[in-house]
């Protein structure tokens, strides 16, 4: 290989091809007219100037291994960022875990005070239902002695008992339904807090992985 183009030139003497003319034009560099015009650098001429030149071959080899790195750093890279990546998802699941759990506590909570609620509510009615009994059992007695009571003093008073015993059933009774309405509402409101807690978990399930990331 005697003569080389400008291309050729530049790769085995290491330097770009605007310093191949900048030398041709100085006259560091002669050169000579190939076929159409095309500018020719004799390889003896080319030593001269750059003293240690490279082979066609090892200039191809050196590509090769630059294009290999540039493929694994293409490589490293990627797998980097597919790491962290999968790191923000494991840190969103985790906190989604978390949030998770601390639903789970809170609704069972939840359910052991309703628990509560309904037995104070059951011991409260069997109360009520107990004096109402021993009121009914009173009442009873009171009617039996007025069958034998002689006097209008005697029926006088066993007439305001019998009004004062059905006050205070009617009180107890009042009582009750305003105890169970309160009770009621309760559970109302419950119901709808769960259901709109339900649906903002929905909403989070649902929304995509990014934005959960960054919201």
């Amino acid at each position: 290989m005697s003569q080389v183009s400008i291309t050729e030139a530049a790769k085995m003497a290491g330097v770009s091809r605007a310093t191949i003319y900048n030398d041709i034009d100085s006259g560091t560099l002669s050169f000579e007219t190939g076929p159409k015009e095309k500018k020719m650098i004799n390889v003896a001429e080319l030593q001269r100037v750059y003293k240690t030149l490279k082979s066609p071959d090892e200039t191809d080899e050196s590509k090769d291994v630059e294009k290999r790195q540039d493929r694994q750093n293409d490589v490293t890279n990627g797998a980097g960022s597919q790491f962290a990546v999968l790191q923000e998802r494991l840190k969103a699941q985790e906190k989604q875990n978390e949030h998770l759990e601390e639903l789970l506590k809170k609704e069972q909570d939840e359910r052991k005070r309703e628990r509560e609620t309904a037995k104070q509510f059951e011991d409260y009615m069997k109360e009520q239902l107990s004096n109402q009994g021993d009121s009914i059992k009173n009442f009873t007695r009171l009617l039996e002695d007025q069958r034998g009571a002689k006097s209008n003093d005697d029926q006088d008073e066993l007439k305001e008992t019998v009004l004062a015993l059905k006050k205070e059933l009617d009180d107890q009774k009042e009582d009750t339904r305003k105890k169970e309405e309160a009770r009621r509402q309760a559970l109302k409101k419950r119901q709808e807090l769960e259901k709109k807690k339900a649906e903002e978990e929905e909403a989070e399930k649902n929304k995509p992985f990014f934005k959960k990331l960054f919201g």
